[in-house]
């Protein structure tokens, strides 16, 4: 398990990329929301859906998470406003989590068996895994608003991973 420290900063950082997200949210219009780019084949809507379905299964499963059998909230992709709503709901779940728990990742992977399979892990590294999963589909969100408007303004960290952003700094900085 993780010190109480790991968990507050990955708690921080989370709430900070959902806030990220709703931001441009709470600015985009509802066509640019829900047009599917040709080239992507998906929505800025539908990419919302898939990242905060993520951060769903992880709490509502408790000590077993299974991302592979989240249920399709089709309204989270075709409404920018219930996603704002949803995303508020979760930042708080997020800040809700007090300590580093033990729990089991099952994914359902093609196999011989068709049996899916089952990971220890915890709370920590699953906080880790959907803010980074959550940071990837943010790039896939800003070449979507871009193709679609170019002059849309977003910051030039949207859909950055840190580790990115932190490498460009130390670059700049020589």
């Amino acid at each position: 398990m993780v010190a109480t420290s790991t968990i507050s900063v990955l708690q921080q950082l989370n709430v900070e990329t959902l806030h990220t997200l709703g931001t441009v949210l709470s600015t985009i219009d509802q066509t640019l929301y829900t047009k599917v780019n040709l080239k992507g084949k998906a929505s800025v809507g539908q990419h919302v859906r898939h990242t905060l379905e993520f951060y769903t299964c992880l709490f509502d499963g408790h000590d077993v998470v299974n991302y592979d059998s989240r249920k399709r909230d089709i309204l989270l992709e075709s409404s920018a406003q219930h996603a704002l709503v949803t995303i508020g709901l979760i930042a708080e779940r997020v800040k809700d989590a007090k300590k580093d728990y033990a729990l089991d990742l099952i994914a359902e992977l093609p196999s011989g068996t068709n049996e899916a399979i089952s990971v220890k892990s915890s709370l920590a590294r699953e906080l880790l895994y959907v803010l980074e999963h959550a940071i990837h589909h943010m790039a896939l969100i800003r070449i979507l608003i871009k193709d679609e408007a170019p002059t849309f303004e977003l910051e030039d960290s949207f859909g950055v991973a840190y580790s990115t952003m932190a490498y460009r700094s130390h670059e700049a900085n020589g």
